[in-house]
């Protein structure tokens, strides 16, 4: 059981916690020690799940104690009530006429009787009576049948899709098709140095086009204007154009590093994100075709 740390006497909702775990541990050491009367409790490992087990464990046995608490009570109530009752001289005077009087047949026919109602635990031995307690007992075994073969298809069902999903996920980790290939990181490093090194010449580049436009206005003179600008027009017109070929450039490389962006940077790591992504399109491939389907069905 973990013990208190200095940082979760700070922290009211951890120090519940402890609490909580602690009180649970305590309940479950006593009921163990209960169970096993003054016996050695086996060593186990203290951890959550144990402590869930055993939690579930011991409320599961305290009902079925409260359950056999009752039952007990009641055999005891009903034992009571029976060594009560007094049996009439004259009613077994009649069982016993009439157990001679009665053929083979009829005895046979007294004894199901007698064993039908016992068996359906009905108040009365009324032939309509038996008849509603034994279709209400076919009813509900009908339906049990039923839930059990239902069941049966379920658990075959979700054992056939289990075998399907393990088949696929040994196709995943085995197959070569599904692996990042062994130059990932190094053309991810590439691209990357190298949309680095593009930023850095657009900078430049248009910083050199602020300085020309800024010393090209402050010694422009009014009477070469017009060649000037001539001029002007068509050197910033092939720098704009440069600029815009080093930004596709740029636009590009940074398309190509986004599509590895999402990966880890470790390969075992960035395999497994790859496969985990395939999976996920192949089950939106599947719910696709499954839609396709049913509007083909329509």
């Amino acid at each position: 059981m973990d013990s208190l740390t200095p940082s979760d006497l700070f922290s009211p909702s951890k120090a519940r916690q402890q609490r909580a775990r602690a009180q649970d541990w305590a309940h479950i050491d006593s009921w163990l020690s209960y169970k096993y009367a003054g016996r050695t409790v086996p060593a186990f490992e203290r951890n959550e799940e144990t402590l869930k087990v055993l939690r579930e464990l011991s409320m599961a046995n305290e009902r079925a104690d409260e359950e056999r608490a009752i039952m007990e009570r009641v055999e005891r109530e009903a034992l009571k009530e029976l060594d009560e009752v007094t049996t009439d001289p004259n009613d077994a005077h009649i069982l016993s006429t009439l157990r001679a009087h009665l053929t083979p047949e009829g005895t046979t026919a007294l004894s199901a009787l007698a064993s039908t109602t016992i068996a359906l635990s009905t108040p009365t031995s009324d032939p309509q009576t038996l008849a509603h307690a034994l279709i209400s007992h076919t009813a509900t075994t009908q339906n049990l049948t039923n839930q059990l073969a239902h069941i049966n298809d379920l658990q075959r069902y979700l054992t056939k899709q289990h075998a399907i999903l393990r088949a696929q996920l040994h196709e995943l980790r085995t197959d070569p098709s599904f692996s990042a290939p062994a130059s990932l990181q190094r053309q991810t490093i590439e691209q990357t140095r190298q949309t680095k090194h593009l930023r850095t010449k657009i900078r430049e580049a248009e910083s050199q086009l602020s300085s020309l436009q800024s010393s090209h206005a402050r010694t422009m003179t009014p009477g070469s204007k017009n060649v000037a600008s001539a001029e002007a027009i068509m050197d910033m017109l092939e720098q704009q154009q440069a600029l815009d070929e080093l930004r596709e450039r740029v636009e590009a490389l940074e398309g190509e590093v986004d599509e590895f962006g999402g990966l880890p940077a470790d390969l075992a790591a960035a395999r497994k994100e790859v496969g985990r992504l395939e999976i996920k399109c192949d089950e939106v491939r599947r719910e696709r075709d499954e839609l396709f389907e049913g509007l083909v069905g329509r």
